[in-house]
């Protein structure tokens, strides 16, 4: 399956949905937009580490867009899927971008929970992956790794749907994934000796969650009829391209803080479940 199939179709993500330019992050992408907001936390650092980087939209804002101090820093993927790491090769080495191919980019075939690492200094990211790891003692294990290998001034950050609740599963069609306990997380990682931040993910983002925009609903309807980009366009230009079929398919387009954003069948929105988890080794 290709990597843009797999998160168009299967498993949107939050930041699939808001990898262009967006209002709702003042015109940033989503990879811009949350480093930034690790930044301004005071958390630097010359290498990032990216744990499961999807399709590479992350990785590729980082080196063409705005990111702080995190912009054009070297920058290592780590997946067990060849066909990902296939995919984001390919979008941070394409040549006709402004700023050409991503020259600081490598990446890794390897296991999570089974870092290939003795140290690392730096930043290690695990954006929207967690929830893919084995149920329960998967996102614990990393949190393990991630103490073991972190050099002091290191830190990491998770990001996922969850909360202080018991994990629920969910399922995308042939792909379940369960929610974070982040209880859980927050102990092991303060059992391992690290300090933990934990926040809401739209806070890091700066999001402005007043800003209307297609959901994941959304364009599912829409692409029943046409063709379009699975991306959360604000509503006006949904409205403005598709003038008809937004009142024919009564599309909601809700507000980025709605319980119904980013999935209307969802318990809970972008807003209300999906947290960072912020772990420093001092």
């Amino acid at each position: 399956m290709s990597a843009r199939r797999r998160f168009d179709a299967i498993e949107c993500t939050v930041s699939h949905l808001l990898r262009l330019p967006h209002p709702a992050l003042q015109g940033r992408r989503y990879g811009e937009a949350l480093l930034r907001g690790i930044a301004a936390r005071g958390i630097t650092g010359s290498h990032v580490l990216e744990i499961g980087g999807g399709a590479g939209h992350v990785a590729e804002a980082a080196w063409r867009g705005e990111a702080g101090p995190f912009t054009q820093v070297r920058w290592t993927s780590l997946d067990l899927s060849p066909s990902l790491l296939a995919a984001q090769r390919r979008r941070v080495h394409e040549p006709s971008q402004p700023r050409g191919p991503h020259r600081r980019w490598s990446g890794v075939r390897a296991d999570a929970l089974d870092l290939p690492f003795r140290s690392f200094t730096g930043l290690v990211l695990a954006n929207e992956v967690i929830a893919d790891l084995p149920r329960s003692i998967g996102p614990v294990r990393l949190v393990g790794e991630l103490a073991r290998v972190l050099t002091p001034g290191s830190a990491a950050v998770l990001t996922e749907f969850g909360g202080d609740f018991e994990p629920a599963p969910l399922d995308l069609g042939g792909h379940v994934e369960w929610s974070i306990d982040f209880r859980e997380l927050r102990a092991c990682a303060a059992a391992c000796g690290l300090t933990v931040t934990e926040l809401p993910l739209h806070e890091l983002l700066g999001a402005d969650l007043s800003v209307r925009c297609a959901s994941y609903t959304d364009l599912w309807r829409l692409r029943r009829l046409t063709t379009c980009d699975v991306f959360a366009a604000p509503a006006e230009n949904v409205r403005r391209r598709f003038p008809l079929l937004s009142r024919l398919l009564a599309l909601e387009l809700p507000e980025i803080g709605s319980p119904r954003w980013p999935d209307a069948t969802a318990p809970g929105g972008f807003a209300q479940l999906f947290r960072a988890l912020i772990l420093r080794k001092t």
